[in-house]
């Protein structure tokens, strides 16, 4: 497994094309991302613990996935970007709904 790449702020808004589509429902795996996101360190950021796949995000161009992963910290999601065209993980980013959107999951 390649090193883990934590992407900017910047970085992981390149991998967005509006409008981005729920794939959660009819999403292949066109990578395994649980080897990745085993290597990764915690804690990250508020996140002690990484839990199960929440949903699945495609941009519109479709190049890219985005793998939305729960942890323990309700409105803090790990995002794995998945490059569909290469077969490989692009890097991840810490997604905090509450700081970004003032979005908080209940």
């Amino acid at each position: 497994m390649a090193a883990t790449r934590l992407l900017s702020a910047d970085e992981f808004a390149t991998c967005f094309s509006a409008p981005m589509r729920n794939m959660t429902a009819t999403a292949e795996a066109v990578v395994d991302v649980w080897p990745y996101v085993d290597a990764i360190a915690l804690p990250l950021g508020r996140a002690t613990e990484i839990l199960d796949v929440t949903s699945v995000y495609r941009d519109a161009a479709g190049r890219f996935d985005q793998v939305l992963i729960g942890t323990d910290v309700g409105d803090l999601f790990l995002a794995v970007v998945v490059n569909r065209a290469d077969r490989t993980i692009h890097g991840h980013h810490l997604l905090d709904l509450a700081e970004r959107y003032g979005v908080r999951r209940t």
